[in-house]
């Protein structure tokens, strides 16, 4: 799909009051049909309250904020935690340099006490560097056409069970709709916003019969409604749509905000521009990503908010 017009833009993300606890905005994704034409989905969902009488305390994203406390509480979780690979391959890589230098050196020696423990002592230390490395490489190029990025998600769902299923007859019965948990997430708590990221391989799409899927409830304290009501708040998404062949992703990501009532978005300058989506092309290998382009489209709303 090679035209952002041609992207199903119109209400793909819904934010809707429930009906019975006013304090309480459900997060829905829409127009499923269309989006299963995509490999994978990427939405991320960012809320901001205005109020200075509300902190990220006072707001919960659930059910994927309870899943990352858990697991950092080391509790069971529907989630666990993403392992960093490329540090234990780099480990790998350093530990066999140093076999390959030992044989080359001293052949005889390598079998030695000293030499074994050089070589577990380089596969840690190799760990422990990669980390610096991906650091630097992340901060040098955050200004480059061709970036390598951070890792966006920290979790994964566990695999399905038996119980699983009960768990999603439950859920649907609970929200009306049917649910749908993310393959990979993230949430980020600051002090006075908070963050989730959500990444959905079309399998998990599969099983969807409805045009629209539970995602994600915020809460609001309910003390404190009135205030987020009153003085208002931000709620931003990025939805990423892409296709992927032999491991390179292709995307349209697109960025808007409801902001005091008002939908639009921001451009690269950080100026705001109502009723419009910003709209980004990338491509991306692994963690390399292109930037090809980046343009405001006006009079375009993939947000629909009943609040």
């Amino acid at each position: 799909m090679s035209n952002p017009k041609d992207i199903p833009f119109a209400n793909a993300v819904r934010f809707r009051r429930n009906a019975e606890s006013a304090n309480i905005i459900d997060v829905e994704l829409a127009r499923i049909a269309e989006l299963k034409e995509f490999d994978s989905i990427e939405c991320h969902v960012v809320v901001y309250p205005y109020s200075r009488k509300i902190s990220s305390e006072n707001i919960a994203l659930n059910p994927l904020e309870e899943y990352a406390k858990d697991i950092v509480s080391h509790l069971s979780s529907a989630y666990v935690k993403i392992c960093n690979q490329f540090n234990d391959i780099f480990g790998l890589l350093l530990g066999l340099l140093i076999i390959i230098i030992f044989i080359l050196i001293d052949p005889e020696d390598f079998y030695s006490i000293e030499s074994i423990v050089s070589v577990f002592a380089a596969y840690f230390i190799g760990k422990e560097l990669w980390d610096d490395i991906e650091k630097i490489l992340i901060n040098i190029s955050k200004d480059w056409r061709i970036r390598y990025t951070d890792n966006y998600y920290l979790y994964q769902l566990e695999k399905h069970t038996t119980l699983t299923q009960f768990s999603y007859f439950a859920k649907k019965c609970r929200y009306g709709k049917a649910p749908l948990l993310p393959e990979k997430m993230d949430f980020v708590q600051q002090s006075n916003s908070q963050t989730v990221r959500m990444f959905f391989d079309m399998r998990d799409l599969s099983h969807i019969e409805d045009d629209t899927a539970h995602i994600l409830s915020i809460h609001i304290a309910p003390e404190l409604l009135d205030d987020f009501m009153r003085d208002g708040f931000m709620l931003s998404i990025k939805l990423s749509l892409n296709k992927s062949f032999l491991g390179f992703v292709s995307s349209f990501e697109i960025f808007q905000s409801l902001s005091k009532n008002s939908l639009g978005c921001l451009d690269t300058n950080g100026n705001w521009h109502d009723n419009a989506a910003l709209v980004r092309r990338t491509f991306r290998i692994k963690r390399l990503k292109y930037f090809k382009s980046v343009k405001v489209m006006p009079d375009t709303a993939f947000i629909d908010v009943e609040i």
